[in-house]
């Protein structure tokens, strides 16, 4: 297995599209309000200070079975985080009138 790094927020909003999935043998979403609200105060310090900040590592593999002509990433480690910033930025964006929804587009 390769080890590498990057920076999540340049990989995971670059304006390719790819395919992140999680296996069926991860378990089920199970953060607890203390975890959810853990993050959120993580992301209120950085907005304040504007340093950076790790939120954890996030392992994946690329899979070999992807037949929708995108790259296909199967999340190992870090799916709850991702989880939970994936309903945060949905619940962001629903709250956003509809013109304000046009700046989330990457078309």
């Amino acid at each position: 297995m390769k080890a590498d790094t990057f920076n999540a927020i340049d990989r995971l909003f670059a304006p390719m599209q790819m395919i992140l999935k999680i296996p069926v043998y991860q378990r089920n979403y199970d953060w607890t309000e203390t975890n959810v609200k853990r993050l959120l105060e993580d992301i209120e310090v950085v907005l304040k200070t504007k340093r950076p900040h790790f939120i954890g590592a996030i392992v994946y593999m690329e899979s070999q079975n992807s037949d929708l002509g995108m790259p296909e990433y199967l999340i190992i480690d870090g799916q709850q985080r991702l989880t939970t910033i994936t309903i945060l930025l949905q619940a962001l964006r629903d709250l956003c009138g509809e013109q304000d929804q046009q700046s989330f587009r990457y078309d």
